[in-house]
């Protein structure tokens, strides 16, 4: 009767082992339960193997088990490889996002962030359980993965309160971002909070981008279509300090200007603002004009000393794509971009200028080396007579097609080092330092930058195309900050499914694990039964 009984022990002990592994997998603990049954299947198969040891030993020197025992290795063998393979994927890692947005993939701003560090970095994300936890991990494993100076950490503060207390941790799934001293603390952590942040404390200096007023240009606290506090709300997520200045009021240079911009100003600047504006940029200052067309904004006098030039011609595009967005043939479309620093990321991406002047560019008196940064398509040209409306080609007054939007032109500067500086105002007694010794210049690159256009970064287009992404790459290349040119972070609708460990491992289990099971047993139980 005991040996009828036992004869079950087999498939009952098997059976236990894989329900104990299940039970583990799906938990994701060794508990009493996953315990209970993996030594209860031992037991089941050991009393089994004891009560049956003869009849195993003799059938072991049979041609079916050789036969089996040649299946076990191959299987153990291609088991074997799939373990291999795995490990080799999990030390060497890599992924391929085939979404349409790259809606799983940190964005080229964010890479270049990253690979441009100099120090170690850490992220310590605070989870309550296992709600955001997942997606959070999902996101800085992709820093992590560019850049081994990325770490990482997830911390429950329930379950260690004193490390939140050592943050002010107060929210549920605040992060933490290190660097040394400096820390930051974000909440609902995305891809561009996390890179901002990164930004903020690894940035040696502060940054001030001055926007000039009084000749009409358009507000930073404007939230109207025109406005331009769109663009103001942006650069501020950049960790720049913005700030407005009047430079006729000041009648004097701000101190720590990063950039003097002016966007869209309506009027000539004064022959005192003009000169204030030569000086910045002869100690190597970095100057962005964005000027629309059919205005009082005259001063191609100062623009030609740096090879630059307004056309005061409205371009027109036959084309047909304005229409797209809503507009008529006076917004051209740009997808062709000169391999230059400021627009090289934008090989693949499309702008479109709302009622835009043509720019040209020239020889220039001062030693400026000058680049045409946009072009328009062939179908396009800048219209001399635009009357009511109507537009055409007229040889001999147009400028036919492509035509250039926006120009640069820079010039390399050599400025007396700090200690050389100081060293004028020394105090007698001091020992001279001999010639030679003192600070080597420093070399330093004035910039101007020309649009022909502002409506492009207005609030009413920031955020069309590439548009906004144009404008904070230009400030970015002003700013000499190389790892910010490029495109933004996009805000796409997130349409993944979030599950929690439990969940995910039920789902491993019964799509990878019982379903083919059961095929296999059902499978098997048929050829049985038809032998």
């Amino acid at each position: 009767m005991f040996r009828k009984v036992v004869e079950g022990f087999v498939q009952a002990g098997v059976a236990a082992l894989f329900l104990a592994f299940v039970v583990y997998s799906v938990q994701g603990q060794w508990d009493w339960r996953a315990q209970t049954l993996f030594y209860a299947g031992l037991a089941l198969l050991l009393t089994y193997g004891i009560t049956h040891f003869s009849e195993i030993r003799a059938s072991l020197g049979t041609r079916r088990v050789r036969y089996g025992g040649a299946a076990g290795l191959s299987v153990s063998l291609v088991v074997g490889i799939l373990v291999l393979v795995n490990v080799l994927n999990f030390r060497y890692h890599s992924r391929l996002d085939l979404t349409e947005n790259q809606v799983y993939s940190i964005s080229e701003q964010s890479r270049k962030v990253v690979e441009n560090l100099k120090t170690e970095i850490q992220i310590i994300g605070f989870f309550r359980g296992e709600a955001g936890r997942l997606a959070f991990e999902d996101l800085v494993k992709q820093y992590r993965d560019v850049s081994s100076k990325v770490g990482y950490e997830l911390v429950d503060p329930e379950e260690e309160p004193g490390r939140a207390a050592q943050y002010e941790i107060s929210i549920h799934a605040q992060v933490v971002i290190l660097n040394g001293p400096k820390r930051e603390i974000i909440d609902n952590a995305d891809e561009q909070k996390i890179t901002n942040a990164i930004i903020k404390i690894t940035r040696e200096e502060e940054k001030v981008i001055y926007f000039l007023q009084g000749h009409g240009e358009r507000g930073l606290d404007n939230i109207e279509a025109e406005g331009f506090s769109t663009a103001g709300q942006e650069i501020e997520k950049l960790n720049y300090r913005i700030e407005t200045y009047n430079l006729a009021q000041e009648n004097s240079l701000p101190e720590n200007a990063t950039v003097i911009i002016s966007v869209g100003p309506k009027m000539n600047f004064l022959a005192t603002e003009v000169a204030l504006l030569k000086n910045f940029l002869e100690e190597g200052g970095k100057l962005l004009l964005l000027v629309d067309p059919q205005t009082e904004f005259q001063m191609n006098d100062f623009l030609a000393e740096y090879g630059l030039s307004l056309g005061d011609k409205v371009v027109i595009d036959a084309s047909g794509i304005g229409q797209i967005f809503g507009l008529g043939a006076a917004a051209p479309l740009v997808a062709a971009y000169a391999d230059h620093p400021m627009t090289r990321e934008l090989n693949k991406a499309m702008t479109f200028f709302p009622m835009a002047q043509n720019v040209t560019t020239s020889s220039s008196v001062l030693d400026y080396r000058t680049t045409e940064l946009l072009s328009t398509s062939p179908n396009s040209w800048a219209e001399s007579n635009l009357k009511d409306g109507q537009a055409a080609f007229d040889e001999g007054q147009d400028v036919e097609g492509p035509v250039h939007l926006a120009a640069v032109a820079t010039k390399s500067i050599e400025t007396k080092g700090e200690e050389e500086s100081e060293g004028e105002g020394a105090a007698e007694g001091e020992e001279e330092v001999s010639e030679g010794e003192g600070a080597a210049p420093t070399p330093r690159e004035a910039r101007l930058v020309l649009f022909g256009d502002s409506d492009f970064a207005s609030n009413a287009y920031f955020n069309s195309v590439a548009n906004g992404d144009l404008l904070l790459m230009t400030i970015g290349w002003l700013a000499e900050e190389a790892d910010l040119i490029a495109i933004r972070p996009r805000d796409v609708e997130d349409r993944r499914i979030n599950v929690t460990f439990t969940q995910s491992r039920l789902i491993f289990w019964g799509t990878v694990v019982l379903f083919p099971l059961a095929t296999l047993i059902f499978g098997t139980t048929i050829w049985l039964r038809r032998r």
